[in-house]
């Protein structure tokens, strides 16, 4: 599940369409932000409770050390690549904008709420089970690349939407890529905290 679906929720909740530009309220665009908290949360808690609760519960486990001198190449590289991908097939699929980007509402506190998803907890919890957790461990038992592409087909699935499916899956092989080049968690949450942030500033100035 994700802040997606969660999205889908709320849209039902309030009797909103996810095709209904600004129609979440500020309220419901809160509602959106503390849901997807308790869920991150959420999903945080299970990666824990089935690997450092075991293991042990050191969170370098998941890759929270310092990365190497390559995280100054790896990011910009990683970002200029899957902007790169990202560009090439929205001009040949054309897909629809995500929901949850309509979401929130073009305000100071809209712009806050979708900041804090989207910049801060995502890449970081999204980054602690998607790389530190799922893809850490089937890369142990399959090899870098093939957890790469395995984490990177479930992070790309999970976020709801098949026409975006391809652009999502490359952001989380070359999140994986990253994690597995820096040796640390922090080059990925980095690049993808990034990389939202770049889709960010994009709905604020088209808006």
């Amino acid at each position: 599940m994700s802040p997606q679906a969660l999205l889908l929720l709320v849209a039902l909740v309030t009797g909103t369409s996810s095709s209904d530009t600004g129609a979440v309220s500020a309220g419901s665009a809160v509602a959106l932000a503390v849901g997807s908290l308790v869920l991150y949360g959420w999903q945080g808690l299970v990666a824990w409770v089935f690997s450092l609760r075991t293991a042990g519960r050191s969170l370098v486990l998941w890759g929270f050390r310092r990365p190497t001198r390559a995280v100054f190449w790896v990011v910009p590289l990683g970002l200029v690549a899957v902007y790169g991908l990202s560009i090439a097939h929205d001009l040949i699929v054309n897909p629809k904008q995500q929901a949850i980007v309509s979401a929130f509402p073009r305000s100071v506190l809209g712009a806050g709420m979708f900041v804090l998803v989207a910049v801060v907890m995502a890449p970081l919890f999204e980054e602690v089970v998607f790389r530190g957790f799922l893809f850490r461990g089937l890369a142990n038992s399959w090899g870098w690349v093939w957890g790469a592409i395995a984490s990177a087909a479930i992070f790309g699935g999970v976020h709801l939407q098949l026409d975006i499916f391809l652009p999502l899956a490359a952001l989380g092989f070359v999140l994986a890529w990253a994690y597995h080049r820096t040796g640390s968690l922090w080059a990925s949450i980095t690049m993808h905290a990034l990389f939202n942030l770049i889709a960010v500033a994009a709905w604020a100035l088209t808006g």
